[in-house]
């Protein structure tokens, strides 16, 4: 088979570009850089040179392509120019698309997130349950105008595949997100940890459903993959116990980071630094939401992944990266 992948070189897409390489699947990945993406990727990979806001860059990756991962975005909930995760997050998935549509692409499973659904604070996410109003981070506002455009492409015909992940941690080229909660707290970074926690499922469990949906899942429909719900406190225990590395700081009051966010961010967007916790990851982690994946289990056939095995993985592999102290 003939798949591209994009965001190759992230998390996500890094972990599937290997495992479809492994089981043989002739592979492109679209990359902005073929010398800087090749040594991350399998040699049996092909690197295409395009960039999924450059439309006229995309109908040769996309030639003779059956199915497509997209999987490029831009996942964090902060960044000094917000027009970013517009451009890349809803504009990028539309050139993406509609690329694919005009090749006539077999199918395409799409990479989206938890964040698009609705339920209270502390409630449960559904995939019926996709919530119509505008969320409040501009991360999160993009990924829902994302869905939008996607939507209205597959209803021209494109068959469409929604996958919908938990925050994501484990081995890949990039540490954002989660994973820069592991390198901050174990280079002792963070003197405190935020208040609340999130919905998570480690990258290879979340591979497996991405390969799943590509033969079997159902066009159009949309599939929650998470582990499990942790405290950041939770987490953090998991993440110290694994590095054998002590106790891990203590929870920040919530008026204390919300005072720290509100004062770093403005700041950050003119001195060259990123807030310690942005307004918005804020937001996402007292937010905590509990994701329900069992159509993912059901249909897919997921399994998640067991917090210390997935923990202790991702521990080894920054210590082999050199980017957390070693044991």
């Amino acid at each position: 088979m003939n798949v591209l992948v994009t965001g190759a070189t992230g998390l996500i897409g890094n972990a599937i570009a290997h495992r479809l390489a492994k089981r043989g699947d002739s592979v492109r990945a679209l990359v902005r850089d073929v010398s800087k993406a090749a040594p991350l990727l399998p040699p049996n990979v092909q690197c295409i040179q395009g960039d999924i806001t450059a439309p006229a860059s995309l109908p040769a990756a996309m030639h003779g392509v059956d199915l497509v991962f997209h999987a490029a975005g831009m996942p964090e909930q902060w960044h000094r120019d917000d027009s970013i995760f517009d451009r890349v997050n809803r504009q990028g998935s539309v050139n993406v698309l509609s690329a694919a549509h005009a090749a006539k692409v077999r199918r395409v499973v799409y990479t989206s997130t938890m964040d698009v659904f609705a339920a209270p604070r502390g409630g449960e996410l559904v995939e019926a349950n996709i919530d119509p109003h505008p969320k409040p981070t501009v991360y999160e506002r993009s990924k829902q105008d994302a869905e939008r455009a996607v939507e209205a492409i597959r209803q021209q015909g494109l068959d469409v595949v929604y996958i919908n992940p938990a925050a994501v941690y484990g081995p890949s080229p990039v540490h954002v997100g989660l994973n820069s909660f592991f390198v901050q707290l174990l280079n002792k970074k963070a003197p405190l940890l935020p208040p609340g926690g999130m919905s998570c499922v480690y990258v290879d469990g979340l591979t497996d459903a991405q390969l799943a949906a590509a033969e079997r899942g159902v066009n159009g429909e949309r599939y929650l993959v998470s582990d499990q719900y942790l405290s950041n406190a939770d987490l953090a225990l998991a993440i110290h116990k694994a590095a054998g590395a002590g106790k891990p700081p203590a929870t920040a009051p919530v008026f204390l980071m919300e005072a720290l966010a509100r004062a770093s961010a403005p700041l950050a967007r003119v001195f060259p630094f990123t807030p310690l916790v942005a307004p918005g990851q804020l937001s996402f982690m007292r937010w905590e939401a509990r994701v329900n994946s069992a159509r993912a289990q059901r249909e897919l056939d997921f399994r998640p992944t067991p917090l210390e095995h997935g923990v202790a993985l991702t521990v080894a592999f920054l210590r082999e990266k050199r980017l957390v102290p070693q044991a």
